[in-house]
């Protein structure tokens, strides 16, 4: 995992999901961490991805989201991204994924 991004896991405080709370820029080099850390929790059901430290999100990182979204409705399993907040929403925004995510 590089420096300028961290992925924590967590349950949610009611239990009925796997919580990824990321910090930091996510850009190529996150894609892959960030795929797997979804793929990981989606062996354990519902994922939620707390959105609302990062400051920078690239196509690449928003790909390993969009690839966790279609591995979630595969299961099927939730997949919900939450609190994207300042450039990160607007890039979910106008690339429709703001909408697809429920965030």
């Amino acid at each position: 995992m590089a420096d300028s991004y961290k992925i924590g896991q967590e349950r949610t405080a009611d239990g009925s999901a796997t919580l990824l709370c990321i910090r930091g820029e996510l850009d190529i080099t996150a894609r892959d961490d960030l795929r797997d850390a979804i793929l990981a929790a989606l062996a354990h059901g519902d994922v939620v991805i707390d959105l609302g430290a990062v400051a920078f999100i690239d196509s690449e990182a928003l790909g390993a989201l969009i690839d966790g979204y279609n591995a979630a409705r595969e299961r099927p399993a939730g997949f919900r991204v939450v609190n994207a907040r300042g450039l990160v929403a607007r890039v979910l925004k106008v690339s429709g994924a703001l909408e697809l995510f429920g965030a």
